[in-house]
């Protein structure tokens, strides 16, 4: 099931601020019409993205250390 932008925002800061877990959004809203498997795997992938924009470090970095060892080797 897929969720809608309103409601990957809505779970999003209910996880994020409120650390609540799948349980407790289906409890709380009820409305929200999906299984807990669905939560769980929303959350997952919401915090897999968080975290690719959090290491944005480029692979290769050019530090002077790395230029010296390359002009040596």
């Amino acid at each position: 099931m897929s969720f809608s932008n309103e409601d990957n925002a809505r779970i999003k800061n209910l996880c994020q601020f409120k650390e609540y877990g799948s349980q407790r959004i289906l409890t709380e809203f009820s409305k929200i019409n999906c299984k807990r498997e669905g939560l769980d795997t929303a959350q997952k992938d919401l915090r897999s993205t968080e975290q690719r924009h959090e290491r944005r470090i480029q692979k290769h970095t050019r530090t002077e250390k790395n230029v010296t060892t390359v002009e040596c080797g």
